[in-house]
């Protein structure tokens, strides 16, 4: 028998199941696993039109290729510009021709779709579409929504912020509602312009993109505008209870209060001002740095959980080294990578903890004398990850029974492993009753999982949030061979850097206020580096918690830090006093729009 086979038996298969993952939305409303950010909003824009989420659409059918036996196969680029010509060719006057093709499906690759694995050239896989219009959402790619792990409803919950409910209720929401129209939302707002709705509100063809007033899209909307047309309508829903947006906050409060501010704070107040070239980067660079700073304040506040046997109140991020030089000063970029390493290690043990709160719900969720009493998991699971903590730490009426079956199922997984000749360093942790039950058996299944489907995991969903090495992104990533035991071996070591369209993010999101009207408000430079501190944990002239980092080197970094600003035209000052530093906006927002 293999590993899994037996836990099933010794746990059962139902029980098993629940446990044999790396999921626990309760903590963390999303599947740690890899994803796209900039695949993200469409999605969103989609969940915020209809109210529900995506299901299966007609870019496959529409665009694709057929095989041998007549089955839609994934189009590539030169299949969609071949398509659109073909469908709409009517639309394109001055693409005939052998190179007509060729030139519509560059402009598709410039400004509307992406290949698989960001390939450039005609003959691969088509896998994102840029959310340049609303009307992108009519396209079903990545073709599953899964694909995406949940994350874009993560965001819709949180930008909703519905206090009751299990799932979103459409149109119950005063600043992100779900299933409105285009002048409830502001994401429809946004990115629908001159789309209205005609025909009963549940046609899926009932968005009418309105020709005649539409004078001022660029190509990136109109190719998007187009795509969709061809396609007819917008994908159904998800079949099944399936469909519903679940509505759950991360149990790192903090963090997620500050994505949801700053992603409502940057689209309201300067959604409709900035260029949509640079809007996106810009979005997505935000949106990429609220998730890093959310899984990493996960793990701080699970590890403060199991310690204490209570979600924290004040909850802190992780303290990460910024390099700004972006790698070019060589002493800036190793402290960098040594504190994220130092990170990186603490963030392996965020599939434990997770585990261990399976492990804990599971028997709470069951108990005869607890099940018919228990506190509310969503939105806002503070209080029933108290419970699991009281249970854990043995102040609970019932914690005494409840640790006794779990002591029960670790020694029968002993043994049952131990008669299999499996995991005899399991068999031994899993018999140390000077550990916790819970966590002895929590350990045991993350180690039989094994680190593939946990920390590997875990880790690309960081790395997708992080960006390394993209143009907006938060981490450089590098790979350097190693020496260990007489072999060399080849290790990725990462920086946190502030990508140019990151620090234009920062600084714009920063100069407005939070809640309505978003009004702008002064920002100096070292008020910039206490919110980046204080908010992200993103350290740039202070020594993070438990480093030492030469003070000429802190001021170095600072230096590269005011040198990039000033270049981008965010940083003015009228001398080298600190406070006469001042950052400022490079977009100018319209007065009418000003918040003021």
């Amino acid at each position: 028998m293999n590993t899994k086979t037996i836990v099933e038996n010794v746990l059962t298969p139902a029980r098993a199941k629940e446990l044999w993952s790396a999921n626990y939305f309760t903590a963390l409303p999303f599947t740690p696993q890899h994803f796209e950010v900039g695949s993200l909003l469409p999605a969103m824009l989609y969940m915020a039109r209809w109210g529900h989420r995506r299901g299966k659409g007609h870019f496959i059918e529409t665009f694709g290729r057929q095989d041998a036996q007549g089955k839609a196969q994934p189009p590539r680029l030169v299949d969609v510009a071949s398509g659109l010509l073909t469908r709409a060719g009517g639309e394109f006057d001055g693409f005939a021709g052998d190179h007509g093709p060729a030139m519509l499906a560059d402009l598709l690759l410039t400004y509307c779709l992406e290949n698989k694995e960001h390939a450039l050239g005609h003959g691969e896989g088509v896998q994102r579409v840029f959310p340049t219009h609303y009307l992108a959402s009519w396209l079903d790619l990545p073709k599953e929504v899964a694909n995406l792990r949940g994350v874009p409803e993560m965001l819709t919950a949180l930008l909703a912020w519905q206090d009751k409910g299990g799932t979103l209720a459409q149109r119950a929401s005063k600043a992100f509602p779900v299933g409105g129209d285009f002048s409830e939302s502001p994401l429809l707002a946004l990115f629908g312009r001159h789309v209205e709705i005609d025909g009963p509100a549940a046609n899926l063809a009932s968005d009418r993109f309105m020709e005649q007033t539409a004078d001022d899209l660029g190509v990136d909307e109109l190719l998007a505008i187009r795509l969709a047309q061809v396609c007819g309508h917008a994908p159904g829903k998800v079949p099944g209870a399936g469909a519903d947006i679940p509505n759950r906050w991360p149990i790192a409060k903090t963090a997620a209060k500050y994505l949801r501010g700053d992603l409502s704070t940057f689209i309201e107040a300067y959604g409709a001002s900035l260029p949509r070239q640079a809007f996106l980067p810009m979005l997505e660079a935000g949106i990429g740095l609220g998730m890093a700073n959310l899984l990493f304040s996960t793990m701080v506040c699970l590890s403060d959980w199991a310690l204490t046997g209570a979600v924290p109140k004040d909850q802190q991020p992780m303290p990460l080294f910024v390099d700004c030089s972006h790698g070019l000063d060589a002493k800036l970029r190793n402290v960098s990578e040594a504190g994220m390493s130092e990170a990186l290690a603490r963030f392996e043990r965020l599939p434990v903890l997770m585990m261990l709160a399976r492990v804990l719900d599971d028997r709470v969720s069951h108990h005869p004398r607890l099940m018919n009493d228990l506190p509310p998991r969503q939105p806002d699971a503070t209080a029933w990850l108290n419970l699991l903590g009281e249970v854990y730490r043995e102040r609970h009426d019932r914690a005494e029974s409840i640790l006794e079956r779990l002591e029960e199922d670790c020694g029968r997984l002993a043994d049952e492993l131990e008669k299999a000749d499996e995991a005899l360093e399991v068999v031994r942790a899993l018999r140390n009753d000077q550990v916790n039950s819970a966590l002895r058996l929590a350990e045991a299944l993350a180690e039989l999982i094994g680190y593939q489907q946990q920390g590997q995991n875990y880790l690309k969903a960081l790395d997708s949030s992080l960006m390394p090495n993209r143009p907006n992104g938060l981490a450089f990533k590098r790979r350097v061979s190693r020496s260990e035991a007489g072999t060399k071996k080849s290790v990725d070591l990462r920086s946190i850097v502030l990508s140019h369209a990151l620090l234009d993010f920062l600084v714009h999101r920063h100069l407005r206020k939070d809640g309505e009207g978003k009004a702008a408000r002064p920002l100096t430079l070292l008020r910039f580096l206490d919110i980046l501190r204080d908010h992200y944990g993103l350290y740039v002239d202070r020594e993070p918690p438990g480093m030492s980092v030469p003070q000429d080197l802190l001021r170095a970094n600072k230096a590269w830090l005011e040198r990039r600003l000033r270049d981008l035209g965010l940083l003015v000052g009228v001398n080298d006093a600190e406070s006469m530093k001042q950052l400022r906006a490079r977009f100018v927002v319209p007065a009418t729009e000003d918040g003021k």
